[in-house]
């Protein structure tokens, strides 16, 4: 049995932009360190290509669609009636804690009661203390965000140690400010690139978004180096934390997770320097390392199977020795992972009949995107999702309609409805969610 859980999610952060998923311009030293003592998911998935719904759904163990938060933005927290993670953990009498870095994240007005990702952590530092490049938004950086951890830590007594921890680092999310000593090593020379149009809004199809413009800056390599920078001043924190604990004597004894809400599109099927516009892999596909407790005895070691979102439930709860109940995941402590799953993401509510959705089985990848006809990937010789094989393998097309219409018939408890943010949709336009693609504008 594990005495703590420790959740580390990186808004933002692409997978195959670390070093233990095959990067090689050094980004994630600490990262891959950590990463060797882990069982490492290759084929993991988030949510959606959204914080709010893809960070809920890893909350709960609940798709978006179930627990009110499916949306084309930000647009929507849980409400009271769904059970989080951290309510079922403080409900065993294990202290809970969070520290977030996102505007998307914070508590709610008081006025709203308990809902959303802060229900059930009895301590939840929302406290952001910096303003965003560009835009009016408050965020928290790394450091401050590591430095505010240690402190909670610091104030424990050492028979304290028993508790399920949450920290959501904002870093690499745009737009690019990384710190002048993590982008110096990482600035490449980009002489001749061709340029990119100035956005006047916040997309980024086919330009670069507004809220990310630097200094004019219209070549695509400069961003790229930022973000890469983002990702090495965040894993140099997540190093800080990490040797905090190991300080302690508190990681062998630990669940520790390390995933991402969603990741980022650098310039792949036309969209520059963003998320929530589309759904291919670039923005679900997430890192995922599992560090085991040692009571565990789960041997490091690199995984394919499919693994989702809705796997921490139960993975964290078998580790404190709690039942999880019927849900929707698989542990991730298990010997072997179940073969023949599917992963499923979401844009949209189906009650604006605007629902678009993607499916994998790990090797095959369906995207519905209405009113566009579905398009056909085969995920093993096309990671980059650039030819289209719908026209080809109809029966495959079919088989994954089929199984996405199973998966939505398999929810055992009512969908919920979401408590709108009224009042923050300007605050949600700051942060780079266009009106234009929410249902809910």
């Amino acid at each position: 049995m594990a005495r703590r859980v420790i959740l580390i999610t990186c808004d933002t952060l692409r997978a195959d932009h670390l070093g233990c998923y095959g990067y090689p311009r050094g980004t994630s030293p600490r990262i891959d360190a950590l990463a060797a003592q882990c069982r490492v998911f290759e084929n993991a998935w988030s949510a959606a290509p959204l914080t709010g719904p893809s960070i809920s759904a890893l909350l709960a163990g609940r798709p978006p669609e179930e627990i009110g938060t499916a949306s084309r933005s930000n647009s929507l927290r849980m409400p009271a009636s769904v059970q989080t993670l951290a309510e079922s953990v403080s409900a065993a009498g294990i202290d809970t804690a969070a520290f977030v870095s996102s505007s998307v994240l914070v508590r709610p007005p008081p006025e709203l009661g308990s809902i959303g990702v802060a229900q059930g952590f009895e301590h939840f530092d929302d406290e952001l203390v910096a303003h965003e490049h560009n835009r009016e938004m408050r965020e928290r950086d790394a450091a401050s965000c590591t430095s505010a951890v240690l402190r909670w830590l610091d104030a424990r007594p050492d028979e304290a140690d028993r508790f399920f921890l949450w920290v959501h680092y904002q870093d690499p999310h745009g737009p690019y400010t990384p710190p002048a000593a993590d982008l110096a090593p990482l600035v490449r020379e980009h002489a001749g690139e061709a340029q990119l149009e100035l956005g006047t809004n916040s997309s980024g199809a086919g330009q670069i978004p507004d809220y990310q413009q630097i200094d004019g800056e219209r070549r695509p390599g400069p961003y790229v180096d930022r973000y890469d920078a983002e990702i090495h001043a965040f894993d140099a924190e997540f190093g800080r934390l990490v040797d905090a604990l190991r300080a302690r004597g508190w990681l062998d004894d630990s669940l520790l997770v390390l995933t991402a809400d969603h990741g980022e599109s650098l310039g792949e099927h036309g969209f520059w320097f963003c998320h929530g516009e589309t759904l291919q892999r670039e923005l679900l596909h997430v890192p995922l390392l599992v560090h085991a407790p040692r009571a565990f005895a789960l041997a490091p070691s690199r995984s394919n199977a499919l693994a989702t979102y809705l796997d921490f439930w139960p993975t964290a709860l078998e580790a404190l020795g709690i039942p999880a109940g019927e849900c929707r995941g698989r542990s991730l402590l298990a010997a072997d992972i179940p073969q023949g799953r599917i992963a499923v993401q979401a844009l949209g509510r189906a009650q604006y009949g605007r629902t678009w959705f993607a499916i994998t089985d790990g090797r095959w990848r369906l995207l519905s995107i209405d009113p566009l006809p579905p398009q056909l990937f085969d995920l093993e010789r096309d990671p980059g999702e650039e030819s289209d094989l719908a026209a080809q393998r109809p029966d495959l097309v079919q088989a994954l309609r089929d199984a996405h219409a199973r998966w939505l018939e398999q929810s055992t408890a009512p969908a919920l409805t979401g408590v709108p943010r009224r009042g923050e949709e300007h605050a949600l336009h700051q942060l780079g969610y266009t009106p234009a693609l929410d249902e809910d504008h």
